[in-house]
């Protein structure tokens, strides 16, 4: 019985002594994490004193001789500081907090539970400390928008729990992107991008399993695309584009089955868009223009229905039109423009209920433009510098949505669209050099928003319109070798805005208005080739 008391007893002494053990250490790591942060204070310039104001010992307002100079403030009610139940700061949270100055003063050996750092949108600079890898609980790490600079140091792969890491929007440079990053297999958002990151991208970044956000892009990378980004089967936003990447694209990229966007435009890939591509079904934004890719546009693409922006301008893709891409029922952004496609545009386009932008401009395309197009509530439509012939669809601008028109270029023949007449919401028509013929007074109506007409270099005839003077916002007006006749309406002098305008090469007649004179704006006036008399006063 006295044994049992004495062990009792024994416990008790044992389990106060690690308690008070415990205390005493959690006071040491408190007072050490105190003396860490205020060090660092100290190091940074004057700017970023007042919003740490905070961060001392003692209160802010009691005096040096005061009895509370004696009543220590915890620094887990500093400002950015949060703490964990035992008093040991879990979150530094100092983001955009007009702080100026370098991290060589903080010590991350001070920092034994932090999970959670973030010091961006500063002005912080030099170089990000080897010694970040001593913070092994940290989970969130978000350095971007500073002014750091040197290489990633090769410790970030110490931090095994980190599942954000951001260093956007640095001066980061040097070799690649370490190896070890491809060690942090908790990792889920990737943020490198707007640096100046030169080397390759590694392929141990396909390690990374549960990563779903992977941003690089405007940086120098070079090389080839790692095939092994292909594993990546939780991903769902890929930037890589604005570096200078080389090669193909991987036929993996058709394993990504989550994947919603896929940004590789300005970098020097070459070869085919693999037909891979269209296994990934959940794509909704392919965005690869200006680069050197070639060969046909897949047709599988069509198979990808939640597909909302397509873009592969500025590449050297040649063949037609697949008419699957008339199966991408979401569709509303499509350019093909400055390619060598050939044909037709596909009757299957009439399907794209929700296209408002499509752009087929500088191109090989041949044949008539489907009449269904006109149906569309299309905001952008430019079809110029191609081989098109046939009417332009007559009843385009049905949905009142159309803002700009280019089908310069050409071989359009017949009359201007009727749908045009009351299309109230164009800022810039564009139809030079077609075979368009047609009353110009009776095509065209009245556009509050319109910046830019050019029907140069067709057939049209009939006299300007006065009501032209409408337009309070024209800036250029050009219709130069048709067969125009009358006078200029002095209603013209009306447009306070125009700075261009042309009307050579017609059978216009009469003095030329005196209200020219007036408009201040006017950068270029050409009326040769016409009979006109009269001189020009300028104002």
């Amino acid at each position: 019985m006295a044994f049992s008391s004495l062990s009792k007893l024994s416990l008790v002494f044992f389990i106060f002594f690690v308690l008070l053990r415990f205390q005493l250490n959690a006071a040491f790591n408190s007072t050490q994490e105190a003396q860490a942060l205020l060090k660092w204070k100290a190091s940074l310039q004057p700017q970023s004193h007042s919003v740490l104001s905070s961060w001392t010992l003692y209160p802010v307002n009691a005096s040096h001789n005061s009895t509370q100079h004696a009543s220590k403030m915890s620094h887990c009610s500093w400002y950015g500081i949060s703490c964990n139940h035992a008093g040991s700061v879990h979150r530094l949270n100092l983001s955009n907090a007009n702080l100026k100055g370098t991290l060589n003063e903080l010590s991350f050996l001070s920092f034994p539970r932090l999970a959670y750092l973030d010091l961006s949108i500063n002005e912080l600079f030099g170089i990000i400390s080897s010694q970040i890898g001593n913070l092994s609980k940290l989970k969130y790490l978000d350095l971007s928008t500073n002014q750091f600079s040197g290489k990633i140091p090769i410790e970030i792969g110490l931090l095994t729990h980190l599942e954000t890491l951001h260093l956007a929007e640095n001066q980061l440079n040097g070799s690649s992107i370490p190896n070890e990053i491809g060690l942090l297999n908790s990792l889920i958002d990737l943020a490198l991008y707007s640096n100046g990151l030169e080397g390759s991208i590694p392929a141990s970044l396909g390690n990374l399993s549960n990563l779903a956000w992977l941003y690089l892009f405007n940086n120098s990378l070079s090389g080839s695309i790692p095939s092994e980004i292909g594993n990546l089967s939780n991903l769902l936003e890929l930037y890589i584009n604005t570096n200078s990447l080389t090669c193909q694209i991987p036929t993996t990229f058709g394993k990504l089955r989550k994947l919603n966007v896929l940004y590789m435009f300005k970098n020097q890939l070459s070869g085919s868009i693999p037909q891979e591509l269209g296994n990934s079904e959940s794509l909704s934004n392919i965005s690869l223009h200006s680069n050197n890719l070639s060969g046909p546009i897949p047709a599988s693409l069509g198979g990808l229905k939640n597909l909302n922006i397509l873009h592969l301008y500025l590449n050297t893709l040649s063949g037609s039109i697949p008419t699957e891409i008339g199966n991408l029922r979401n569709l509303v952004d499509l350019d093909l423009s400055q390619n060598q496609l050939i044909g037709s545009v596909p009757n299957s386009f009439k399907n794209l209920s929700k296209l408002e932008f499509l752009y087929l401009r500088q191109n090989n395309l041949s044949g008539t433009i489907p009449q269904e197009i006109g149906f569309m509530r299309l905001i952008h439509l430019q079809l110029d510098s191609n081989h098109f012939t046939g009417h332009l669809p007559h009843n385009i601008c049905v949905g009142g949505s159309l803002e700009r028109f280019n089908a310069s270029e050409n071989n359009f023949f017949g009359p201007i669209p009727k749908g045009l007449r009351n299309c109230t919401s164009l800022t810039r028509i564009v139809m030079h050099r077609n075979k368009l013929r047609g009353h110009v007074s009776e095509s065209f109506g009245v556009y509050p928003k319109l910046e830019f007409i050019d029907l140069s270099h067709n057939m049209f005839y009939g006299e300007i319109s006065s009501i032209w003077g409408k337009c309070p916002k024209l800036q250029t007006l050009k219709m130069a070798e048709n067969h125009i006749t009358g006078s200029i309406p002095v209603e013209l002098g009306n447009l306070t805005q125009l700075g261009r305008l042309n009307l050579s090469s017609n059978f216009l007649v009469g003095e030329i208005p005196y209200e020219l004179g007036k408009l201040s704006l006017l950068e270029e006036l050409i009326l040769n080739g016409n009979q006109l008399s009269g001189a020009i006063l300028l104002g």
